[in-house]
């Protein structure tokens, strides 16, 4: 009796994501974030054709997003990177609900947008950034980073489903939408109220040309609330197919070496997009 045996098929191995270009940025010296026309620039002063803004005042009221309830942190760990919280979340299905990133939309999670032509101040404390342009691939959201037993991220497992996992730093960041292919950068964000246990879900769509700039947010005492933000779901636009893009680049300002403050829960989210979320929205409002 002869036996025969298949070879073993694999999928070809999806791209996480790519580091493709990193610049030294002092923002003692080149304190401004220029959006020059989509291209992110750190400028030591700034000429009058710029436009100058200040970042945007935010307040409890001004929340948006699906709301769920927190019952309860699980657990909070210390890292050599930061710390990490575990939150447990009530409910069944937890969907990020769809955001153009607007002026209005990026204050609800304590950001500022910067379009093309305009300029805003860097407040570090760390004053050695860097600049990092990055591709990342549209199963990155999938990475889960809370495993045990891949502590030291020599390997990355893949998970069938996209947890949520958001996080606030020491140092302050510039998300800037700059695909070759002006695919808008998604950037999930979130606003935890740590006393009311509630935490409300989103995602901002960032045109391209667009950059949205967070300030350093190091740990407090006994907050109100708590904004989050996370960019391994860059590359949700690619999912509606169209494009036939399979990643996403963009630029990111950032300390390298910073600390950070994660929270997440693992449990399976939604993560529509955005025109068909605007098509539903509209389709409640006429009926």
């Amino acid at each position: 009796m002869s036996h025969v045996t298949n070879p073993a098929t694999y999928f070809t191995a999806p791209l996480l994501d790519q580091t493709l270009q990193e610049i030294d940025v002092d923002i003692s010296a080149q304190p401004y974030f220029y959006n020059n026309g989509g291209t992110p620039e750190f400028l030591a002063d700034l000429s009058d054709a710029i436009e100058l803004i200040s970042a945007s005042s935010t307040n409890a009221s001004m929340s948006m997003g699906h709301v769920y309830v927190v019952p309860e942190e699980i657990e909070t760990i210390q890292t050599d990177w930061g710390e990490q919280t575990q939150l447990a979340f009530a409910g069944n299905t937890f969907e990020f609900m769809p955001l153009k990133a607007t002026p209005e939309t990026a204050a609800a999670f304590g950001m500022t947008l910067v379009k093309a032509g305009q300029a805003i101040a860097v407040v570090a404390t760390e004053q050695m950034l860097s600049q990092i342009e990055y591709r990342y691939g549209m199963m990155a959201g999938h990475f889960f980073p809370y495993d045990s037993s891949q502590a030291n991220l020599t390997e990355k497992t893949l998970y069938p489903f996209v947890i949520t996992d958001l996080e606030h730093h020491d140092f302050p960041h510039v998300f800037a939408s700059t695909d070759p292919n002006q695919l808008p950068l998604v950037i999930s964000v979130g606003r935890y109220f740590p006393k009311d246990r509630k935490i409300y879900l989103a995602d901002l769509w960032v045109e391209y040309g667009d950059a949205l700039y967070i300030p350093e947010m190091p740990k407090q005492v006994a907050p109100e609330f708590v904004d989050l933000h996370n960019n391994r779901n860059a590359a949700l636009a690619c999912w509606k197919a169209e494009s036939g893009q399979s990643m996403i680049q963009m630029h990111t300002l950032l300390d390298p070496k910073g600390y950070f403050y994660w929270f997440w829960n693992a449990c399976p989210t939604i993560h529509p997009q955005l025109d068909a979320f605007e098509s539903a929205e509209l389709n409640i409002d006429i009926t």
